[in-house]
């Protein structure tokens, strides 16, 4: 598949690295000579620096050859713009990414079939979606659903009372049934193995039926309370559908605004929730807003910087679970440095939308996670390699991943060694980014 990139941004770049590693021609477009610049030291891609939204650059470019086109630059009008023009010269799918609520049904981050564009994403409301999912699962600091939501993946920091501590995974006890497929240690990422010894602190990544998630996360963390109260910082393009997400599921939420116009326009639009015109950063500020009693603060300002010093400072007087949004790749590592339970990227979260919406006919899912692990929900079309196989008899087409779960004739199945694999199966698969392309092939047909 030919795929023409627009903007070489965190969310352009990491399209055009996926896409690049799954064998396919890319070309890229930016109109920054310093990003430009980048991407073609980074990228094993042609890189055009000029305007994306130009028809004659398209044209130039020779747009009516490629397969896929994304538009993904930081301004909408530009990607709407490439992408009408892509899809009246002969592209096949367009997709683009949209802030405008306009262009989004209430209450929806992403729509197809929008004004000719195949796909449009707010990363922003996308991002506060996800962060409600996660606050409404308590235990996690994130989950993401697969399987027509049949299947979860949770990403859990084992605590003090966990059942897990200081025994072997192979020696644990199964009350419901789950496995854990993965984690990170002080910010390093492992894949799970029988002799793994969990800590207190530990991420683990635990794969699981829907129904039983709760239950699991529950018992694998020690003991967890359901989030009541949330305290968020930030009221602007992903604050206020948090809060109104969040106040959907019976969630008490304070809002922490330092724009006196714009908490006003909180107040005004938001039903239940308590608007606080307050810098929201400091100790002190945090402190009169009583911060220290919530459940969970979440940092979703407009600025990185910010979002990690008050989810800081938030952690440091005692609130919950501490999360912050996070745009700029270069800041992700600090998460960890500061002791932070997570972060989210709507950047990432867009990325990972788009590819799941233009990836290939096996992959019917993925999920990047930013300890630097992805997960596919791959399906064995009829005449795949893998056919016939049982887990952990793959020949080495699995040797480098997890498979987190199984989804046969409808059944959700812990998969153990020995189980085996059918056409029509779906295989929750879980790696370090970019290993999962290696073993794409063996899902799919024609072998």
């Amino acid at each position: 598949m030919k795929t023409l990139v627009i903007g070489a941004g965190e969310v352009g770049m990491n399209i055009a690295r996926t896409l690049v590693t799954d064998g396919q021609e890319v070309t890229v477009i930016e109109r920054d000579p310093d990003r430009a610049e980048q991407a073609r030291a980074e990228l094993d891609a042609l890189v055009v620096e000029g305007n994306g939204a130009s028809p004659r650059l398209l044209k130039e470019t020779g747009v009516a050859g490629f397969d896929l086109l994304a538009a993904v630059t930081t301004i909408d009008e530009v990607n709407v713009i490439a992408a009408l023009s892509a899809k009246s010269q002969g592209v096949a799918t367009v997709v683009a990414r949209v802030r405008d609520p306009d262009f989004f049904e209430p209450g929806q981050a992403s729509q197809t079939g929008v004004m000719g564009i195949d796909f449009v994403i707010d990363p922003d409301r996308a991002t506060a979606e996800d962060i409600a999912e996660t606050i409404a699962l308590p235990g996690s600091v994130s989950v993401e659903y697969f399987s027509e939501g049949r299947l979860a993946l949770v990403e859990l920091i084992v605590g003090e009372d966990s059942p897990l501590i200081g025994r072997p995974l192979s020696e644990r006890e199964r009350p419901q049934p789950a496995y854990i497929v993965a984690g990170a240690r002080a910010g390093v990422p492992f894949l799970a193995r029988p002799d793994t010894v969990p800590e207190v602190g530990d991420h683990l990544i635990l794969s699981t039926a829907r129904e039983n998630v709760r239950e699991a996360v529950a018992y694998l963390v020690g003991h967890v309370e359901p989030i009541r109260n949330v305290i968020i910082f930030g009221g602007g393009r992903i604050g206020l559908p948090l809060a109104r997400a969040l106040e959907e599921k019976n969630v008490a939420v304070t809002v922490l605004e330092r724009d006196a116009k714009r908490s006003t326009e909180l107040a005004a639009a938001l039903g239940r929730a308590l608007v606080i015109n307050d810098e929201g950063i400091s100790r002190e500020s945090q402190e009169d807003a009583n911060v220290g009693t919530a459940g969970a603060f979440i940092a979703c300002a407009g600025d990185d910087r910010a979002n990690l010093v008050a989810a800081l400072n938030a952690k440091r007087i005692g609130a919950g679970l501490c999360l912050a949004t996070i745009s700029r790749e270069e800041f992700s590592p600090l998460v960890d440095a500061l002791g932070l339970d997570a972060s989210f990227s709507p950047r990432l979260i867009t990325a990972e939308a788009i590819l799941r919406f233009v990836h290939t006919k096996s992959v019917k899912a993925l999920h990047f996670f930013r300890t630097g692990f992805e997960a596919m929900e791959m399906e064995v079309e009829p005449g795949a390699e893998i056919i016939g196989m049982a887990i952990g008899e793959t020949h080495g087409i699995l040797s480098h991943c997890r498979v987190g779960a199984l989804l046969h004739d409808d059944t959700v199945e812990i998969p153990r060694r020995g189980t085996e694999i059918s056409e029509g199966d779906r295989l929750l698969v879980l790696g370090e980014q970019g290993t999962l392309r290696e073993i794409e092939s063996a899902f799919g047909g024609g072998r």
